[in-house]
């Protein structure tokens, strides 16, 4: 019963996003009562909790891992700062084949929930990856220029929401990957452009 609710919990949070679904139409899918979903969970976050929380730790795990890279890495080549990207792009691609439902949810799914902020994070991350890349090529200047600031926050934002994007209208593994590592390609030669004219 436990897994028939959250099956359909899962379904439900995916398809409404978790501020629009209720435990009523989880319950109706599940085909049970709400009174008997309330047996298992005392809440909504707590079912997206259960639902989540395995995803979001090796999330967590995967970001911190590529943060502390970062940090160890002095000197970004552009092969460097490819390999992170990269490594975000794989980060997804295997997450998403361990549980893509899941990543669906926390990626795009969970405004008004504790996870709210996994694509914040994610972009952040990216940022970090950028901004090192751009000092480097400033050769190591203190503190980066609005115009390359503005535009390393712009790219950042938009790698990861393309990201999203795929995870949203593709199912297919394969397909993701190869989606995701053309996206992260293509923006990668507009940011040794971009570089290369400063």
């Amino acid at each position: 019963m436990k897994k028939n609710i959250l099956r359909s919990a899962l379904r439900e949070f995916n398809r409404l996003g978790y501020r629009d679904a209720s435990m009523r139409q989880i319950a109706d899918t599940a085909g049970i009562t709400p009174g008997n979903i309330y047996r298992y969970f005392a809440s909504k976050e707590k079912m997206l909790h259960e639902l989540l929380q395995p995803t979001y730790e090796q999330f967590v795990g995967y970001m911190l891992e590529i943060k502390q890279d970062l940090e160890d890495v002095s000197a970004m080549e552009p092969d460097n700062s490819l390999a992170f990207l990269h490594k975000i792009q794989s980060t997804i691609v295997r997450l998403f084949n361990q549980s893509s439902l899941e990543l669906s949810v926390l990626m795009n799914k969970s405004e008004g929930s504790p996870y709210e902020n996994v694509k914040q994070e994610l972009t952040t991350v990216t940022y970090s990856i950028l901004e090192k890349a751009f000092h480097t090529f400033q050769n190591g200047t203190a503190r980066l220029q609005d115009e390359e600031n503005q535009s390393a926050h712009m790219i950042a934002s938009t790698i990861v929401e393309g990201m999203c994007i795929i995870l949203r209208e593709y199912e297919d593994g394969d397909t993701i990957e190869r989606l995701v590592d053309e996206l992260v390609r293509i923006y990668f030669t507009g940011i040794g452009d971009r570089i290369n004219r400063s």
